[in-house]
């Protein structure tokens, strides 16, 4: 992400090359900086401030979000193909029912955003068949 920030009037410059201020028409300097897009995600155990429970949803936990691209982003989840199809998580308000790929997008943002998500799951046919679940957050492209 790049911000142009306006000309800098630069007096003391002037005084310092020996060009008389009151002599020249204006002067200025461009100033640039490059923030770099950054997403991350992070799991917590807390459940503090959850909503009512889903009848045979089981808590999880909370996911918090951040990311800084300015077109948004894609909440991804990973787990381990063939396993866990079927069953539907649940991210604050998205619901996704997973099909056993290894992987679904699970939310999106279009805009910069920093967010904590509630995080349950019913479970499939299959149950819970897999150990663990990875959360990515993948900028939109520009």
């Amino acid at each position: 992400m790049v911000r142009r920030i306006g000309k800098l009037a630069v007096a003391g410059l002037l005084l310092a090359a020996g060009t008389s201020a009151a002599n020249s028409e204006s002067f200025g300097i461009d100033l640039v900086l490059r923030v770099p897009v950054m997403c991350k995600v992070s799991t917590g155990t807390g459940v503090a401030g959850a909503g009512p429970s889903i009848p045979g949803s089981f808590e999880l936990g909370e996911i918090q979000e951040f990311c800084n691209a300015p077109r948004g982003y894609d909440l991804l989840v990973h787990y381990r193909p063939g396993t866990l199809k079927g069953m539907t998580l649940i991210a604050g308000d998205a619901r996704v029912q997973l099909d056993g790929s290894g992987s679904a997008v699970v939310g999106h943002s279009s805009a910069p955003a920093i967010k904590v998500r509630n995080l349950s799951a019913i479970p499939g046919p299959q149950g819970f068949d897999a150990d663990h679940l990875d959360f990515e957050a993948v900028a939109a492209p520009f």
